[in-house]
């Protein structure tokens, strides 16, 4: 009896160092697996580089540049371009990766399509979540259905990754000043942009809140074209990837007001739901001022967040989302 006792004490030890050991490992892998994520959208952005590269190098089609490495417009061209038709092919594959990546990881949709206007021209301001994938998602939606170029406004810090170039060149995804916009928009090309940037990408949270900072660039544009705005917001895009502070948060800000050097580390990866809604297009009449039209448009875009998005935002909720 003595013999047998010590027998299942130790098997009951054993068991239970065994699930101890088990939970450690899910518990780790689950967190090596939220901030790794984020290099998996790196990596795909490189094969996707990788990919027209390998066109360019096998079939030799015209490329191009749609703005120069000092953010000066070099030429932008109309869809009709013969430079522009040479690379639709391969444009389109890469816009189909993003389409089964987003639909197969997020089930990604988007409300109010038929908003977007399918010629002319329209200025679509966007949320700005911690890493832009619903912006690639709905880039690469548009350009599949529309089949024209489609200009994303970023950061000149972005530009900066080696062997990302070719990537936003064909894709139209270029850093700009507000003379370089009001050319894209004069020539009939649609332009999307977010005016709270990398501030609002690293300083906003699960509450959504606006970090626009008086940045009126948008509002000038659309001042300048008399094209109408579309406010656009992604449902959830907070919770597919947060911001991890690596300094405390007032340091970070410091840092990147004084010098624009970004210092976060987004986290997550989740397959949560998103969906983007297209809100109502903004029309203004020509006695609205540059301020005026801004506020305008933050408030359209604060009424978007605030139906579509409960605040503060969950992960779990937005998972449970995904797979309801």
């Amino acid at each position: 009896m003595l013999i047998d006792s010590i027998i299942f004490n130790n098997l009951q030890q054993i068991d239970f160092i065994g699930i101890n050991y088990l939970i450690k490992w899910i518990i780790i892998s689950f967190i090596i697996i939220m901030l790794t994520t984020p290099f998996i959208y790196v990596l795909m952005f490189y094969l996707c580089s990788l990919i027209l590269h390998f066109y360019r190098l096998i079939l030799n089609p015209y490329y191009y540049h749609c703005f120069m490495d000092n953010g000066e417009n070099q030429s932008v061209f109309n869809n009709d371009d013969e430079h522009y038709q040479q690379w639709m092919r391969p444009a389109l594959l890469i816009a189909k990766i993003f389409n089964i990546v987003g639909r197969i990881w997020h089930g990604y949709e988007i409300i109010g399509y038929e908003r977007i206007p399918k010629n002319g021209s329209a200025i679509l301001v966007f949320y700005h979540s911690t890493l832009p994938n619903d912006i690639y998602y709905i880039i690469a939606k548009i350009f599949s259905i529309q089949k024209r170029k489609f200009y994303t406004i970023i950061d000149r810090i972005v530009t900066m990754v080696p062997g990302w170039s070719l990537f936003l060149n064909v894709l139209c995804i270029t850093p700009g000043t507000i003379d370089d916009c009001v050319d894209i928009i004069n020539r009939g090309n649609m332009l999307l942009l977010a005016p709270g940037g990398l501030r609002e990408a690293m300083f906003s949270d699960e509450n959504y809140q606006l970090i626009w900072n008086n940045r009126y660039g948008f509002a000038r544009i659309a001042r300048r074209t008399n094209v109408p705005i579309i406010p656009v917001f992604t449902k959830n895009s907070r919770e597919s990837f947060r911001c991890l502070p690596i300094l405390p948060r007032w340091l970070c800000r410091q840092i990147y007001d004084r010098y624009k050097i970004p210092i976060f580390w987004p986290f997550g990866g989740l397959p949560v739901k998103l969906t983007t809604i297209i809100g109502e297009p903004i029309h203004f009449p020509p006695e609205m001022t540059v301020a005026e039209i801004a506020e305008l448009t933050a408030k359209k875009m604060e009424e978007l967040i605030e139906r579509h998005q409960t605040r503060p935002g969950s992960m779990w909720k937005a998972l449970q989302q995904r797979f309801s």
